[in-house]
């Protein structure tokens, strides 16, 4: 009996550890690796050749792309997720604003309104006025991306989950968790614009568009990780 005692004990400390350790990893966040495979995934279903991927130690959960030309992801937003398919929504988020040139466009408006400043200047004899509105002009192409394409940009990687076969609910489950665990925001990247109950909103009605039986988890905030950097 004793013999029997000992070992039912064993298997349950084991059963103990094993639950824990599945926590502390659930915990976690993201590795490196989950967030290069994600990328190598999107640019192979977006069909487009990989932009440089980088890693960056920062406090702030944060994700963006660079002139169009590289893609950066802070190690806050890696502990803030948990599952591999947040990780390929934000990226696939990313990947849209380089497909859908939206860096491009800005700078093109920042110079169509730069010329037209200098000309009314001119004009009105006073360049003064026409520098100071070119000064404007110059600062909208280095200012994030507007709401209109951050919900194109939310489109392109819903839809681009759906082409890859992939569980379009991780990019709904990365913004509920940016909301809610996120803290502080910086002037542009993926949480440039903080989400709100209208963009969480376009985000699910895109997916079930699509697939009207899908079941979008939600995120609760006991869920927060323990090191994680939120002030909410």
């Amino acid at each position: 009996m004793r013999g029997n005692f000992w070992k039912t004990l064993a298997k349950v400390s084991l059963s103990l550890a094993a639950l824990l350790l599945m926590c502390e990893t659930a915990s976690a966040g993201l590795t490196e690796k989950d967030v290069r495979n994600a990328w190598a995934d999107v640019c192979k279903i977006a069909g487009i050749t990989p932009l440089p991927l980088s890693i960056k130690e920062d406090e702030s959960p944060n994700a963006w792309v660079t002139s169009g030309k590289s893609v950066t992801v802070t190690t806050a937003l890696m502990k803030i997720l948990t599952r591999e398919e947040e990780i390929f929504g934000v990226l696939s988020h990313e990947a849209g604003h380089a497909v859908l040139k939206h860096y491009e466009s800005r700078v093109n408006n920042a110079a169509g309104v730069g010329i037209a400043a200098l000309l009314l200047g001119k004009a009105l004899g006073d360049n003064t006025i026409g520098n100071a509105a070119a000064g404007v002009a110059a600062g909208l192409a280095t200012a994030g991306f507007s709401r209109e394409q951050e919900v194109e940009a939310d489109d392109f990687a819903v839809d681009l989950a759906f082409k890859g076969g992939k569980d379009p609910t991780g990019l709904y489950t990365s913004l509920e968790r940016l909301a809610l665990f996120g803290g502080k925001t910086q002037p542009s990247g993926f949480n440039s614009h903080p989400p709100d109950e209208r963009r969480l909103l376009h985000v699910k009605e895109r997916i079930l568009a699509v697939n009207p039986k899908i079941v979008i988890p939600e995120v609760e905030k006991s869920e927060a990780p323990r090191s994680g950097n939120a002030d909410r």
